[in-house]
């Protein structure tokens, strides 16, 4: 696995931390931004329309969250973009043992992984920028 490094076009000096909605829409953004990565490493296609949409569907039912349908199809429109980025700037790949660092038990992101947290940033300054 290659380590993510911090590039221009999607990064900028973030101290402050995300709370209430934009931190659920960004966790969200970033299992979107994963579950690309990781489809692409097992079939070398990205995940289709549909695929995404089931994934953001079982996020929201998995964590029992129950987010504005108009905000998670705008973040699930999103994540493709923001992972393309993110294997042409850094080669990530995320093959078995990469997502098992990244996701818990329970299938959730586990913030101890360096490229969990990474993935987090990007996609947090990604939102920013586009409020």
């Amino acid at each position: 696995m290659h380590v993510i490094m911090t590039t221009p076009c999607c990064s900028t000096d973030m101290t402050s931390s995300v709370s209430g909605d934009l931190r659920a829409q960004t966790e969200l953004l970033t299992f979107l931004v994963i579950s690309h990565l990781a489809t692409k490493f097992a079939t070398s296609e990205w995940m289709s329309t549909e695929n995404t949409v089931e994934s953001s569907t079982y996020w929201s039912k998995a964590l029992q969250r129950d987010e504005d349908l108009v905000a998670r199809v705008m973040l699930t429109s999103r994540a493709l973009l923001i992972a393309k980025v993110i294997e042409a700037e850094t080669g990530l790949t995320l093959s078995g043992s990469a997502l098992a660092a990244i996701f818990d038990s329970n299938l959730r992101l586990d913030f101890s992984s360096a490229t969990t947290r990474e993935i987090y940033r990007r996609c947090e300054t990604y939102l920013l920028a586009a409020k």
